[in-house]
C-alpha cells in the first residue's frame, strides 16, 4: 500500500497509507477530522533503484527537448549493443550483401 501526501486546509500536510484504488478520494485529517484533498509531490528518488532514477531522469530531460544523434553516434551505439564494437566501412551491419546491388538488403 503507497504512502500518500494529504493537504488538510486547517492543519497542513500529512501522510496516509491508502489503496491505490482509493488514492484520489480525500483522506480524513488525523488531527481535526476534516476531509483533505491529496497533495501533489516529487516522487521519492532516493529511494528509487539507481537504474530506475536514471531513466526517470532521462525521460523528464526529454520530456521537452528529445536528443536527436547523429548517424555515427547511432552506429556506434548499434555495434555496442551488437557486440561488434569495431570500426567497419560500409552501411551499419556486418552482413555481406548479395548479388542483387540493392545494398539496403542483407544477402544470406
Amino acid at each position: 500500500m503507497p504512502l500518500y501526501n494529504y493537504d488538510c486546509a486547517q492543519c497542513g500536510e500529512f501522510d496516509d497509507w491508502r489503496s491505490m484504488s482509493e488514492a484520489s478520494e480525500p483522506s480524513v485529517c488525523p488531527d481535526c477530522g476534516d476531509l483533505a484533498p491529496r497533495a501533489v509531490s516529487a516522487p521519492n528518488l532516493a529511494m528509487m533503484p539507481r537504474h530506475n532514477r536514471i531513466a526517470h531522469e532521462r525521460n523528464e530531460k526529454s520530456a521537452h527537448e528529445p536528443r536527436f544523434m547523429s548517424k555515427a553516434e547511432q552506429q556506434a551505439i548499434g555495434r555496442k549493443r551488437s557486440g561488434h564494437d569495431h570500426h567497419h566501412h560500409g552501411h551499419g551491419h556486418g552482413h555481406a550483401h548479395g548479388s542483387s546491388g540493392r545494398p539496403w538488403m542483407i544477402g544470406h
